[in-house]
């Protein structure tokens, strides 16, 4: 038990690592969070009138900039993770066509849910189901929370796509982590959580504020965004090498090198 609460706080001082070697990405991620919140303040979404609300959040603008802003999101993990295994930034930053190629499979596993949550109510209109309040929830939820359960399971594979390996696919991710996906499930699913609800409470706290109040939180929301997405990846890597330890097998499939788990 010790070594696995080691595991989880060593995965971020590998997050502060990354976010030191590799400054600009994580400038970019914050300085597209802030145009998003430009565009949000502009358009209502911090209004508290929920109907206003609910029509910004559908503004052609924002969609725009959502699909950017999610690419980012993943690619800046995938830097991230890249480095923490290589050690370099430079040997980060210089990525291989077979982990382009097999990243392309994990944002893919990415986006799927995200699409089903973002489009819920067209989604279940076209299904011919009525898209109520309490189905587009039940559909946010389903793929939202399951993509969160199925994540653990799946984290060799990430590491081993961020990298350009050819082992650990999906499936021998899912079954070389075995059981030991109900002991990294907290430390990723918590992670996760504590970032995410930081992130929605400073978004309810803007609404309806002064302007100055209003910036201040969604600043800080940009800047949280930023440390967030670096911080679940390493987080995630750790988790990766806690399970590969454990089962007596290498991080990165078809390398030399193993990643060391403090």
């Amino acid at each position: 038990m010790k070594r696995f609460f080691a595991n989880w706080a060593n995965g971020f001082v590998d997050g502060a690592k990354a976010m030191r070697a590799l400054p600009w990405l994580v400038l970019g991620m914050i300085a597209i969070e802030l145009v998003q919140h430009v565009i949000e303040v502009r358009t209502g979404f911090f209004s508290t009138d929920r109907a206003v609300r609910k029509a910004a959040s559908m503004a052609p603008e924002r969609m725009a900039l959502g699909w950017p802003k999610m690419f980012a999101t993943w690619g800046l993990a995938f830097f991230a993770v890249r480095f923490l295994v290589l050690g370099d930034a430079g040997a980060a930053l210089r990525v291989p066509a077979l982990a382009w190629r097999r990243y392309a499979g994990v944002v893919l596993f990415q986006l799927v849910p995200a699409l089903a949550i973002i489009y819920a109510e067209p989604l279940l209109a076209t299904l011919g189901a009525a898209p109520t309040a309490q189905a587009v929830m039940g559909v946010r939820l389903a793929f939202g929370l399951g993509q969160q359960l199925l994540e653990p399971l799946l984290l060799l594979w990430f590491v081993n796509a961020a990298i350009g390996t050819t082992g650990f696919g999906p499936v021998a991710s899912a079954r070389a982590t075995g059981w030991w996906y109900c002991v990294v499930l907290p430390m990723v699913f918590v992670t996760r959580l504590t970032f995410s609800a930081a992130h929605q409470a400073l978004n309810r706290y803007a609404m309806g504020q002064s302007a100055g109040v209003t910036w201040g939180m969604l600043v800080l929301d940009a800047v949280l965004v930023g440390i967030m997405v670096v911080m679940i990846a390493a987080v995630q890597l750790r988790a990766a090498g806690f399970v590969a330890e454990r089962r007596g097998v290498r991080v990165l499939a078809e390398e030399r090198r193993e990643l060391v788990v403090a």
